[in-house]
């Protein structure tokens, strides 16, 4: 009978019913169920051999009914497009700034409040946003902050290692938020894959291209900018022009605080390689110390985001 223990599925329709009715397919269900731990062994529970089957059973026993929409928000008075113009020139301008600042203590404190500056305002334009692009003004979140502080410290103290790499370093993180917005939309255009085994394979390698592509772009920018650097200057030009790539993909998945907890990281050990003393034990160049501690957080950082960024629930 319908409603009881004999039909499993009935009582998990009945615990998700907003979502199933709000649902645009069945892929956007299975994204739900499978970011709440439901997995291939307890989709068995309820007589399917995977999630993506149980979601279209789901889905096709509720009758559509689209999602409350907010009503939208008032135009925006001219006086206040030359403010929007400006916060968004800011948000592309001010990642610069810590490559060109001098250096000492004075140089990385600027360094820091631009790059925190940056956070801010990218995240105010929706750079560090959800899938939707909103971010609620109650967080102009610390974890924004965090992240663009820790690239601010991390470019100046590449400007002071490397001044020829540090202008492609901060040239590569716009690019590396135009590819993390890339990669935002290629995620949502696979709604239509029939399965979540589909919607995984078009997504495995869509990580990794963007990763090359951000590699290709500070190549490019190292050859115009900084032909003379040497190879540590490379390596640590390479590491940290795509760790903010990869510290958005992880942001973008849900873990702000990772990605910034991973930025902040790789500053804080850049900074303790800087001083004297440990660059004098460990007999490391400056820029090859400055790439050995962003390589750690880097490859964590990948290691993170590329799981996510396969399931359906990274681009709702």
């Amino acid at each position: 009978m319908t409603g009881t223990p004999a039909d499993p599925v009935r009582e998990l329709l009945d615990a998700n019913r907003d979502l199933c009715e709000q649902a645009v397919d069945p892929l956007e269900i299975a994204a739900a169920l499978e970011d709440s731990g439901l997995a291939t062994d307890g989709a068995a529970r309820y007589r399917h051999a995977d999630v993506f089957g149980l979601a279209e059973e789901l889905y096709a026993r509720v009758p559509r009914r689209p999602p409350v929409r907010e009503p939208l928000p008032p135009a925006e008075p001219l006086r206040a497009l030359p403010l929007a113009a400006l916060r968004g020139a800011g948000a592309h301008l001010l990642p610069l700034l810590p490559a060109t600042v001098p250096g000492g203590l004075a140089g990385g404190a600027l360094a820091v409040l631009a790059g925190a500056g940056a956070g801010a305002l990218t995240a105010r334009r929706g750079g560090g946003a959800g899938p939707d692009g909103a971010v609620g003004r109650a967080a102009v979140p610390w974890a924004a902050l965090g992240q663009g502080a820790g690239t601010g410290l991390l470019l100046a103290l590449l400007a002071a290692a490397a001044p020829g790499a540090a202008p492609a370093a901060g040239l590569g993180g716009a690019a590396a938020g135009w590819a993390a917005a890339w990669l935002r939309r290629f995620g949502r255009r696979q709604g239509g894959a029939a399965t979540l085994g589909e919607f995984r394979s078009r997504l495995r390698f869509a990580l990794p291209l963007a990763v090359l592509a951000q590699l290709a772009v500070l190549a490019g920018l190292g050859r115009a900018a900084a032909g003379g650097t040497s190879a540590t200057g490379w390596a640590a030009l390479l590491v940290l022009g795509t760790l903010p790539l990869l510290a958005g993909v992880v942001r973008d998945a849900g873990r702000p605080g990772a990605a910034a907890g991973a930025v902040l990281t790789a500053a804080a050990g850049a900074a303790l390689l800087a001083l004297p003393g440990p660059a004098r034990w460990l007999d490391a160049s400056p820029s090859g110390g400055l790439a050995a501690a962003a390589l750690g957080p880097a490859l964590l950082l990948a290691g993170c985001g590329w799981p996510p960024s396969t399931r359906p629930g990274a681009y709702r």
